[in-house]
C-alpha cells in the first residue's frame, strides 16, 4: 500500500517517516491551538459577560501563579470545541498551566518534540504543585538528550510519575501523607453500561479495598468448592454481584456448608452455620432457615426501569443502557421486586398552572434528550438537574412541556445570567445561540453546530438588550 504524501519536505522518506513528521505537526498545532484558546480568554478578560443582576464568578482552574478565568468565558470554550463542560475547563486549566508553569515543556510542545497528551498529563498531575515545585518539574522533563528530544518523550508515564513524587516528597515531606488524606475524601464508586457488562471504575480506602479483594477471593473459594471452574476473574465478577444479595451468599455458604458435611469434612465454619440454622428455628419462633431466607426476601429492593420502545427500529431499551434483550431484562428484574408505573409519553404535553414544575413533568422532561442537559455538548445527567423555562415564566412562559427543559446547574446559571439564548422549535428540538453568536442544534443527546445565527425570539432580544 502507497503511504499517503502527507507533507512537501520529507523528502524520499517512507511511510513510518511520513507518520513521524505528520505527529511532529500534530503537536505543533495542538500547541496553536492553546495559544489560539489563551488569546480568546485574555480579549474577554476585560469584558462583562454577566448581564444585569448576574454574577460573574472568576475561577482559577490552572495552578498557583495563573490567572482567574470568567465562568461565563468558559461555558463559551466547551460547546465550540464540542467538550464538555468539565471537558472545556481542563482545556483551559492545562493551556494555562503549560503557560505560566511549565513554560520549557511548553515550547517542546511548539518544537513538536512531544506529544500534547504526555504534556496534558503532567499539567494535571502538577496542578497541586507549588511554582517552585512545577518549575522543578518543567526543567527536569524538559531537559534534551544530545539529539534535542527531552526527557518526558524518552521515557514511559510511569518514570514521569516517580520523578513528580520524588520532587513533591523531597520539598514537602507531609504533602505524601496530606494528599493521602484528601484522596480519602474524594473516594467514589462509578457504574457504567459497555457492550452487554457494566463497567466499574471507583477508589475505596486502602483497608476497605483489602478487605473487599480478600472477601472476593473467599466467595470464588466457595464457588471452586462447589465446582464451579470459570476462569479466576469471571468468578470474582460474579461475586461481587452477589454481594448485592445478601441472600445469594447465604444460600452459597449453606451449600458449602452440606457439601462439607456430606463428605465428613466439618469445619469451624460449619459451626457457625449450624448456629445460624439453629438461631433461626428457636422454640416458640416457629420458624426455619428457609422462612427465615424468605423473611429476609421480601425486604429486597425495589428497581425501577425506564424501558423505551424505538418506533423506527422496533426495538425496547434500558435507559442508560441501550437495546436489551429478553433474556438481559429476565436477568435484571429477577433480583427485585417489579412495580409497574404508567408510561411517560414524551409526545404528550404535561402543564401546570403555576411556577412550579410538577414531579411528572420534570419526569417527562429529563427523558428528553436522552436523559441529559439540553445544553451543547453537555453529557451531565438531565435527572438532577434544574427545571427551565425556556420564556421565562414572569414573561408569560408557561410550565409546561414545550416551554421546559432540564439544564445542569452550571449552564442554568449561564443561560439565566448571561446572552446564551435557546429556542424549542419542536418537542425534542432545541436551538443555542451563543453570546459570541455561535448557534447549535441540540436534539436525541446529540449537538450540531451549525452556520449562521438563528432569528431572536422577542423573550431573547429583551434579554440581550438588557445585557
Amino acid at each position: 500500500m502507497r503511504a499517503a504524501t502527507l507533507t512537501d519536505d520529507v523528502g524520499s522518506g517512507d511511510g513510518l517517516d511520513v507518520a513521524l513528521d505528520a505527529r511532529r505537526r500534530i503537536a505543533q498545532t495542538e500547541a496553536a491551538q492553546y495559544d489560539a484558546l489563551l488569546g480568546y480568554l485574555a480579549d474577554t478578560a476585560g469584558t462583562p459577560l454577566a448581564r444585569a443582576g448576574g454574577v460573574n464568578e472568576w475561577t482559577r482552574y490552572g495552578g498557583s501563579g495563573t490567572p482567574s478565568v470568567s465562568e461565563y468565558a468558559a461555558c463559551e470554550v466547551g460547546p465550540a470545541l464540542g467538550l464538555s463542560a468539565s471537558g472545556g475547563r481542563d482545556l483551559i486549566a492545562d493551556a494555562l498551566d503549560l503557560t505560566y508553569r511549565l513554560p520549557q515543556l511548553f515550547a517542546c510542545l511548539h518544537e513538536g518534540s512531544v506529544d500534547a497528551w504526555r504534556i496534558r498529563k503532567v499539567a494535571r498531575k502538577t496542578r497541586r504543585f507549588t511554582i517552585a515545585q512545577a518549575g522543578d518539574a518543567d526543567r527536569r522533563l524538559a531537559a534534551a538528550n544530545v539529539d534535542g528530544t527531552p526527557l518526558i518523550a524518552r521515557v514511559g508515564m510511569g518514570r514521569v510519575q516517580q520523578i513528580l513524587d520524588q520532587i513533591r516528597i523531597v520539598e514537602d515531606p507531609d504533602d505524601a501523607e496530606n494528599q493521602r488524606t484528601e484522596n480519602s475524601a474524594r473516594r467514589s464508586v462509578s457504574i457504567w453500561p459497555d457492550d452487554g457488562l457494566a463497567r466499574i471504575s471507583g477508589s475505596l480506602s486502602l483497608d476497605d479495598g483489602e478487605r473487599l479483594d480478600q472477601r472476593l477471593d473467599q466467595i470464588v473459594e466457595s464457588l471452586r468448592f462447589l465446582g464451579d471452574n470459570r476462569p479466576h476473574g469471571i468468578l470474582r465478577s460474579v461475586a461481587l454481584g452477589m454481594l448485592d444479595e445478601p441472600d445469594s451468599l447465604d444460600d452459597l455458604y449453606h451449600q458449602v456448608a452440606a457439601a462439607r458435611r456430606g463428605s465428613g469434612g466439618g469445619t469451624d465454619a460449619d459451626a457457625d452455620d449450624s448456629y445460624a440454622d439453629q438461631s433461626a428455628d428457636e422454640p416458640g419462633d416457629g420458624g426455619s432457615p428457609e422462612r427465615a431466607r424468605r423473611a429476609r426476601r421480601s425486604g429486597s429492593r425495589h428497581t425501577v426501569l425506564y424501558v423505551h420502545f424505538d418506533r423506527c427500529w422496533g426495538t425496547w431499551s434500558l435507559e442508560d443502557v441501550g437495546a436489551i434483550t429478553r433474556s438481559e431484562a429476565l436477568e435484571i428484574l429477577g433480583h427485585s421486586h417489579i412495580t409497574v408505573k404508567p408510561v411517560i409519553d414524551l409526545e404528550t404535553s404535561i402543564s401546570a398552572t403555576g411556577y412550579v414544575a410538577p414531579p411528572r413533568l420534570k419526569e417527562q422532561l429529563a427523558l428528553m434528550n436522552a436523559g441529559t442537559c439540553t445544553f451543547p455538548h453537555c453529557n451531565r445527567p438531565a435527572r438532577i438537574g434544574d427545571y427551565d423555562h425556556i420564556i421565562n415564566h414572569r414573561e408569560g412562559g408557561t410550565t409546561d412541556t414545550r416551554n421546559g427543559h432540564r439544564l445542569c446547574r452550571y449552564h442554568h446559571r449561564a443561560k439565566t445570567f448571561t446572552a446564551w439564548t435557546v429556542q424549542s422549535p419542536a418537542p425534542g428540538i432545541w436551538l443555542w445561540q451563543s453570546p459570541a453568536g455561535r448557534t447549535y442544534l441540540v436534539t436525541g443527546g446529540t449537538t450540531t453546530k451549525l452556520p449562521g445565527q438563528i432569528s431572536r425570539t422577542a423573550q431573547a432580544k429583551r434579554k440581550h438588550d438588557a445585557a
